[in-house]
């Protein structure tokens, strides 16, 4: 009917998958994780690691916020596909200004994300004019407005450590607000909405691959830039076989059946809950590998300084983490050799000064495998036993 303004939420007869448009946001981010593996491989201080997850941390904000709003609003939409667009070109900007962010460009990531997430709201607010779904923008603009404020000062300020003590505040204004529905006084917290399982769970899906997707892109691109010989060529071998493993991991155990956990979990609201969280664990943990395998291609031979144990094992420690978080949420267990490659990947801490760099990335790589395999060779058992 003329003068009937059309719902731009998802509805149940529409589509559930991931939209085109999704995808194509997430080439943006593809951007972000490769700029954050090179910050990371390029860092000499803890400070610097500090520096590139708290970037990172953002970037994964924008992305989980996005992924909420398009779980929410239809992508079909004009107004959505306009502030998808929108947050696309933003996110694009803060990658640019990643790798000076605590420098010259302070001031362009800090007032984007707060952009991203004040235009965000100034759309939807008008889009929802006279509906009960309004409510939701509104408060998430009245928190946005704080977190917004501390980034713009923070990008402000001259000196780095400062900056980086505002903008870790602002951070933790965002993922409490994210964390806690958006509570403002005397109100309760936003009820939660109908998530839509298939979409959400694609999301899912495609981050993690695109960032395994990474880790194959820095490989190829660091070996590219040096002479050929055996032991980068080793090591060059490690990272493809450590890629295989991480998608063997998800790909053909839980990730695989997120979508019927999500619609029949008797946890569902918390398992949607922690799903940002246990990928951000997951995510990092691939980036922090990519880094670590950055530069052992480059010098394979040259022993490790603390960083370079702590992005590999590390980075491992951290995507077993997750990956164990995650069997919890859905499967409603914690893998024992999950929490066994934990373990032996932080004890390996403690002998990793005195490897070369090669025998480190083949360490890593075998400990993840073996975590795959004994995975691999419980679940036969269970599936012969049921």
């Amino acid at each position: 009917m003329p003068g009937v303004r059309r719902a731009i939420t998802r509805t149940p007869e529409g589509s559930q998958r991931a939209d085109l448009l999704e995808l194509f946001f997430d080439l943006a981010f593809l951007a972000t994780l490769a700029l954050t593996s090179q910050k990371m491989a390029a860092e000499q201080t803890w400070t610097g690691i500090g520096q590139a997850l708290l970037l990172l941390s953002t970037l994964w904000a924008v992305w989980i916020t996005t992924t909420s709003f398009t779980d929410i609003y239809s992508p079909q939409e004009r107004p959505i596909q306009l502030v998808v667009l929108g947050i696309m070109f933003g996110g694009m900007l803060m990658s640019a200004a990643l790798p000076t962010a605590f420098g010259a460009h302070g001031l362009v990531f800090g007032a984007t994300w707060a952009g991203i997430n004040w235009g965000r709201g100034l759309v939807l607010i008008p889009s929802l004019r006279g509906r009960r779904e309004q409510e939701r923008p509104v408060r998430i603009l009245l928190w946005t407005g704080l977190s917004g404020t501390l980034w713009i000062v923070g990008g402000l300020l001259p000196d780095a450590d400062t900056r980086l003590v505002v903008w870790l505040a602002a951070l933790g204004v965002d993922y409490v607000a994210f964390g806690l529905r958006f509570p403002i006084p005397g109100r309760r917290p936003l009820p939660h909405y109908n998530v839509s399982p298939e979409h959400l769970a694609e999301r899912y899906q495609q981050i993690y691959i695109l960032a395994l997707g990474e880790l194959v892109l820095i490989a190829v691109l660091t070996l590219s830039r040096m002479p050929f010989s055996l032991d980068r060529i080793g090591a060059f071998l490690a990272a493809f076989v450590t890629a295989v493993v991480l998608w063997w991991s998800h790909a053909r155990r839980t990730g695989a059946v997120l979508r019927t956990a999500i619609e029949r979990s008797a946890h569902r609201t918390r398992l949607v809950r922690t799903n940002p969280y246990v990928h951000w664990l997951m995510v990092t943990g691939v980036v922090g590998i990519a880094a670590g395998f950055e530069r052992v291609i480059r010098h394979p031979m040259q022993r490790p300084d603390d960083i370079l144990v702590a992005l590999l094992l590390g980075g491992a420690a951290l995507f077993l983490a997750g990956r164990a978080l995650l069997d919890h949420e859905v499967a409603d267990r914690i893998p024992r050799a999950h929490l066994a490659g934990i373990v032996v990947t932080v004890a390996a801490g403690w002998v990793a000064p005195w490897l070369p760099g090669l025998a480190l990335s083949v360490l890593a790589t075998v400990v993840l495998l073996s975590v795959v395999v004994a995975e691999a060779v419980r679940f036969r058992r269970g599936a012969k036993r049921a």
